[in-house]
């Protein structure tokens, strides 16, 4: 599984939001993009204090290649040995606390199963609109969308049954929120129309698969959700408005043994 581990540390590292700006709170970036806002809906523009880092140079010239031939054999070898399989699951949530309602969600998986044990690369998206109790109703056009992708576990305590097999699975990710301002705001020259926002989600739950036979899977779960959000958006804003995000999921997924 080393394609596995490495997928998920590249989409946690890209999920990762930052701005060479300073454009104030997110929440007041917020209250200008309302339609009844009277005034100006211009923001901060002000540069952030470049870092005073150590030069990539430096770690070039002090960093040497000390792997060898062999050494690379053993790292790259994969000792997984079970069945791979490609699934789609697709469903939806409720409870979705205290920013969105869900309007669907989809993902595709793969990934080996030996046993008990299944280890699944997930990635999909996530369609969500604000609630009208929620501080970014009028903010917020249209709707929300949340990609994301990790890992997942699931384990089968009874792994020979071909029908009505149940598991239990747990699964972490990173994750990407994009929307669009009802109304631009105004930035030095620029017009900001939309932010994004990364962050990472966690989930723990149960499923059954109603058939597992002849290379062919279907089953159902239900799992709850928590994602956590960062504390800077791409727009360069400091996010004071999007803290935790809970929902409890529910979801059918198919597919085939490759």
């Amino acid at each position: 599984m080393f394609f596995l581990s490495h997928f998920c540390s590249f989409f946690f590292t890209s999920c990762t939001t930052s701005s060479p700006y300073n454009r104030g709170s997110l929440s007041d970036a917020m209250d200008k993009a309302e339609d009844d806002h009277e005034g100006s809906r211009r923001v901060p523009n002000d540069r952030d204090e470049p870092s005073r880092g150590r030069d990539s140079r430096d770690d070039d010239r002090y960093t040497q290649d000390t792997t060898s031939p062999q050494d690379e054999a053993v790292y790259y070898s994969d000792p997984f040995v079970g069945e791979v399989y490609l699934l789609f699951r697709g469903g939806n949530s409720w409870g979705g606390a205290p920013y969105f309602n869900s309007l669907f969600d989809g993902e595709v998986l793969i990934g080996g199963r030996e046993d008990s044990l299944e280890v699944l690369l997930f990635a999909g998206i996530k369609a969500v609109i604000a609630k009208e109790s929620s501080e970014i109703y009028d903010s917020v056009d249209d709707g929300v969308l949340i990609l994301r992708a990790g890992i997942e576990g699931r384990y089968y305590p009874f792994p020979d049954l071909q029908f009505m097999s149940p598991y239990l699975l747990a699964q972490a990710g990173g994750i990407y929120m994009y929307w669009s301002f009802k109304n631009p705001l105004e930035a030095g020259g620029d017009l900001i129309t939309s932010d994004s926002v990364g962050g990472m989600m966690l989930g723990v739950g149960a499923g059954v698969n109603l058939i597992d036979k002849g290379g062919f899977r279907a089953g159902v779960s239900c799992i709850p959700e928590t994602h956590f959000f960062y504390s800077e958006t791409q727009q360069g804003f400091q996010n004071d408005v999007f803290d935790l995000y809970g929902n409890i999921r529910w979801a059918v997924d198919v597919g085939l043994r490759m």
